[in-house]
């Protein structure tokens, strides 16, 4: 474990858990320019900013992270919209506090970037985060605002976090509800119409979710919640993130984007790294996409959670050769639920109720529908309200649908 305390880093002017803002870099923000304006529509989807991350135990091979954070920044010239680092430092009292470094230039034009890579290899003691930016989704000349860190209300517990992909603001802005209004909004420029912050609005709803189960485990809170955001928001995004907090733990979720991992032995146990793509070796694992992986010194393999077709939380394919559809009211009140089923021809079909959790709850089989609208009437009077999920299936079809029940 590295345990030095840097005096640089009062000269450096570091940012401990704050935004280093425009004003600061000495930038007009009045000549700000909005990417949005002229990027390409396919770009935009695939959000080509690149991640590293790692989590140590003990001692670890400065030269081999420093050579990854070279390929890192080699990266800039497709992802040319500044760079930041982030990492746990223990303090000279005994402390663990964050530390955050935050550049606008090009990574491989920007001097600093090696200095702050060099100041975090040593320096960290537990975990440390890398992200270099392309801007399609936000403003140029900026500082870049990954990783955000964020403090939980509810536990004793922080996150460094970045992200890699395009998400749907005003949606993720429902599932915040107030959430936001009371904390941790720290970079969201004007609302949900600003382009650069639908990252700081992704790791607010994971903290969301931390704080509103307090007493579940950080892994079962995360997939919770990337079941809750792919029902509302679809499969088709890049939901690629890591997340690192000053215990021994590093998450890294591969969805709709690449991602790769590697490990070596350190002087205490294990000391992994995370990259959205290799950079540089040949002992880089693919990671397998739609898992959310869980990383810890002590275990020489990662632990990973499917977040594809829990409770359906990813859309499933459907065959489109058997029509058959289903409805209700949604919000539903009462002891029952009045379900409308549509067939084209008489069939045979099954409901299966779940929670967010994925976790079955009952079901109802062989229920014979015919060619037109079928009603069933499902006894809902066991469940307490909240959300829930109802499938049918009706032979290679199946579909789910979200059901909030408020009794």
């Amino acid at each position: 474990m590295k345990n030095v305390f840097f005096p640089g880093l009062m000269c450096l002017s570091f940012v401990i858990a704050f935004s280093v803002s425009a004003q600061e870099y000495g930038i007009n923000l009045g000549s700000i320019v909005n990417a949005e304006s002229n990027i390409d529509p396919l770009k935009d989807s695939t959000h080509n900013c690149r991640f590293w991350g790692m989590l140590s135990a003990g001692s670890f091979n400065d030269s081999t992270k420093m050579s990854h954070l070279n390929s890192l920044r080699h990266l800039a010239s497709s992802n040319p919209n500044g760079w930041g680092f982030g990492f746990y430092t223990e303090t000279v009292k005994g402390g663990i506090i964050p530390v955050l470094y935050r550049g606008m230039w090009r990574a491989d034009e920007d001097y600093l970037f090696d200095t702050s890579a060099k100041l975090m290899l040593n320096n960290l003691s537990t975990c440390g985060i890398a992200h270099i930016r392309n801007s399609s989704s936000g403003y140029v000349n900026i500082p870049n605002p990954h990783p955000f860190y964020t403090k939980s209300m509810q536990r004793d517990f922080s996150m460094l976090f970045a992200h890699n992909g395009t998400l749907s603001k005003p949606t993720l802005v429902t599932l915040l509800d107030t959430y936001t209004d009371n904390n941790h909004y720290s970079y969201s420029g004007d609302g949900v119409n600003d382009p650069n912050h639908d990252s700081d609005l992704y790791r607010l709803f994971l903290m969301k979710w931390i704080d509103e189960h307090p007493y579940g485990s950080v892994t079962a809170c995360l997939t919770n919640a990337l079941i809750l955001l792919t029902t509302e928001m679809g499969s088709g995004r890049s939901y690629n993130f890591i997340m690192a907090s000053s215990s021994d733990t590093l998450w890294a979720l591969r969805y709709g984007n690449t991602l790769s991992y590697r490990r070596e032995s350190g002087s205490l146990g294990f000391v992994w790294e995370v990259a959205s793509e290799p950079l540089g070796g040949t002992d880089w694992v693919k990671a397998t996409n739609h898992y959310l992986y869980v990383f810890t010194t002590s275990q020489a393999t990662p632990d990973s959670v499917l977040i594809e077709n829990q409770a359906g939380g990813v859309p499933e394919m459907i065959d489109k050769s058997i029509s058959v559809g289903f409805k209700f009211a949604n919000p539903t009140a009462g002891n029952s639920l009045d379900i409308e089923i549509n067939a084209n021809n008489s069939q045979s079909v099954s409901l299966q109720l779940f929670d967010t959790r994925g976790q079955f709850l009952s079901k109802k089989s062989n229920i014979t529908v015919h060619s037109g609208a079928n009603h069933f009437i499902y006894d809902i009077s066991h469940l307490k309200a909240g959300m829930y999920f109802l499938k049918m299936v009706a032979g290679k079809n199946s579909q789910t649908k979200k059901i909030v029940i408020a009794h």
